[in-house]
């Protein structure tokens, strides 16, 4: 291979065998398949060259396996039931707490031995609708005798041609008398949730390059064949995962092993023709996952690790999910289908259902610890006003939840007539710096726009217990005025714009908390302030930040409240207006002085 050659980025070439799997074959006139066979089998569905190695393929089904939600959105959580290690040498093939019967065992692992067993549950966001899913999952190695290139991992002599597998199988939870005599397929639909494919089992493979590429077959049978020397494949130890698996990268550059195959990583399922068809939604899935198999294969190689925020600081996620879960089955069809704005619902409503998710969360863990602090029974509920509220369903859920509090914009909303009278919103313009609420427990800045940097300061002056949130969006000045970032700004505006808002919040004296809000959008952190770095006792450290607030706010310049959209049209017409009025008294005075002069216009 010419350096030219070996400099060229490695790409994604997948081939994919949809058509020809038995489910999907011609069916006949009774809608039975022609191909249904008395056992199922291993076909194989997809398969793509790789540039990485069999190490960096078990690292990748490592982070599947605990890492479910990144690969499939309906999952809220993975439980691990048990997980377990297998010495083949010693250990029979009768696993661990098997699920399945000796002879479907067999078949699902083609009678060879597996070194990892796994069972877990995937549990679904949507509780009350989806069930609570079990699944066996077996690593094995298929390996071929060959002397002529022997390699060690712990007991196990393995050889470069050694073919490995992550097989993922469902468990059919106890059958009921009604469904002792169904058939297997039938009662697999009927219990899978909707995002488990309805296959009995599925799984993929890492098979090492090999010279000969032609006997690489469709159904996947295990071929004897070497390796393909020029692949320099070597397979060492890495004590990063349970089973000792290897991530060896041969000992070349990363450039050299991105640009040159080094093995094929597989789809297979486990068929026996009475599935049905795939749906082409199904198979899209199937298309993806292979996608992201090979993507995330590849990012290991080069040592890429995705920047990862750091949600859930504030609010456990398994108290936030369960109350996202509770609001959105209240709230969300009802307005995504009712919306009588403009605006995309999709986007507004749920995004406001999860803001309000995380709120109601991190009230209820407030009112918690203090009935615990103070040994006293707290059932007040947190009271709260929601400046620049827009729309207003925020406002309207933490009312609905039993929160007092208002919510606060320029204008209404059309949608504000709809809410009723239990939610209290209020169109009128804030002057920030005249403005406080003395008898309010949160003020809230949920994409405030130039009143985002002010929530701080509103906060402190405002009551020494006011607590605040605001979730930056916009960039505006305290002044009113779009905000003028320094020069030199490398980690993007957004994070240049927190910046200037922690600077507020450090000099209002508050202890900054962040958290990184799962909502559906990119600006999505929100900056908390809970405590003060002073006591209530300590007036001289009060009044200090007062002073340094008020030096801030007059730095600033005087703030110029933004004219709502309606002001603006309605200054716009009253412009146009004057401008014809004053075009026509023009044409007036031009006739009237023709007349005069006896011309003729």
């Amino acid at each position: 291979m010419s350096s030219e050659e070996s400099s060229i980025e490695f790409t994604y070439d997948a081939t994919f065998y949809f058509d020809g799997l038995p489910n999907n074959l011609m069916q006949n006139e009774k809608g039975i398949s022609e191909t249904v066979s008395p056992q199922p089998t291993w076909y194989q569905a997809a398969k793509a060259p790789v540039p990485f190695s069999e190490g960096v393929f078990w690292k990748v089904m490592e982070r599947w396996i605990i890492e479910a939600p990144s690969i499939i959105p309906p999952i809220s959580k993975v439980d691990i039931v048990h997980d377990h290690e297998i010495d083949i040498c010693h250990n029979p093939i009768e696993l661990p707490l098997s699920p399945f019967a000796q002879e479907r065992k067999q078949l699902l692992l083609e009678s060879k031995l597996p070194f990892r067993s796994i069972r877990r549950q995937l549990l679904p966001k949507r509780a009350k609708k989806d069930p609570v899913m079990e699944e066996q999952l077996y690593y094995v190695r298929s390996q071929c005798t060959d002397t002529r290139a022997p390699e060690r991992m712990g007991n196990e002599e393995v050889t470069a041609e050694t073919k490995s597998y992550a097989v993922f199988c469902p468990i059919i939870p106890s059958l009921s008398a009604d469904e002792q005599g169904k058939n297997e397929m039938e009662i697999l639909t009927a219990k899978l949730p909707f995002y488990y494919p309805k296959v009995r089992g599925f799984r993929y493979g890492f098979v090492p390059d090999r010279e000969d590429e032609d006997a690489f077959h469709h159904h996947g049978e295990e071929e004897e064949s070497q390796i393909d020397k020029d692949a320099n494949y070597e397979l060492a130890q890495d004590e990063s995962t349970k089973a000792d698996i290897g991530s060896g990268t041969g000992g070349e550059t990363k450039s050299t092993i991105l640009s040159k195959r080094i093995g094929w990583i597989t789809l297979d399922l486990f068929l026996a023709g009475d599935e049905g068809a795939f749906t082409d939604k199904m198979q899209y899935a199937f298309k993806e996952l292979f996608k992201k198999l090979y993507k995330w294969g590849v990012n290991t190689t080069k040592g890429f690790t995705k920047s990862r925020v750091q949600h859930d600081v504030i609010v456990p996620k398994e108290l936030y999910i369960a109350t996202y879960a509770r609001l959105k089955e209240t709230h969300a069809q009802k307005w995504v289908q009712s919306w009588p704005e403009k605006t995309d619902p999709r986007k507004f409503v749920f995004e406001d259902i999860a803001i309000a998710s995380w709120l109601v969360a991190l009230w209820e863990l407030e009112r918690a610890q203090n009935q615990e602090s103070s040994m006293e029974q707290q059932t007040k509920k947190q009271t709260f006003v929601d400046l620049g509220c827009g729309n207003g369903l925020l406002t309207h859920i933490l009312n609905e939840e039993g929160h007092q509090g208002t919510g606060i914009d320029i204008i209404s909303r059309k949608v504000w007539d709809v809410y009723g009278s239990t939610t209290c919103l209020e169109a009128k313009t804030i002057i920030p710096n005249e403005t406080t609420f003395d008898n309010v427990d949160w003020v809230i800045g949920n994409h405030a726009d130039e009143l985002a940097p002010w929530i701080p300061i509103i906060a402190m002056r405002s009551n020494p217990m006011t607590r605040f949130v605001v979730i930056p969006c916009c960039f505006f000045d305290l002044n009113g005025s779009r905000y003028r970032f320094p020069k030199g700004a490398p980690d993007g505006k957004y994070k240049a714009y927190q910046d200037y808002i922690c600077s507020i919040i450090s000099t209002c004296g508050f202890i900054l908390q962040t958290e990184i809000l799962r909502i559906p959008s990119t600006k999505n952190v929100a900056l908390v302030g809970m405590a003060t770095s002073y006591s209530k006792e300590e007036e001289h450290e009060q009044n200090s930040c007062k002073k340094k607030v008020d030096d801030l706010v007059g730095r600033s310049g005087l703030f110029v409240a933004r004219i709502s959209d309606k002001e603006k049209q309605a200054l716009q017409k009253s412009k146009q207006a004057a401008k014809l009025q004053s075009r026509e008294h023009g044409e007036e005075q031009l006739l009237h002085k023709g007349d005069e002069n006896g011309v003729e216009i």
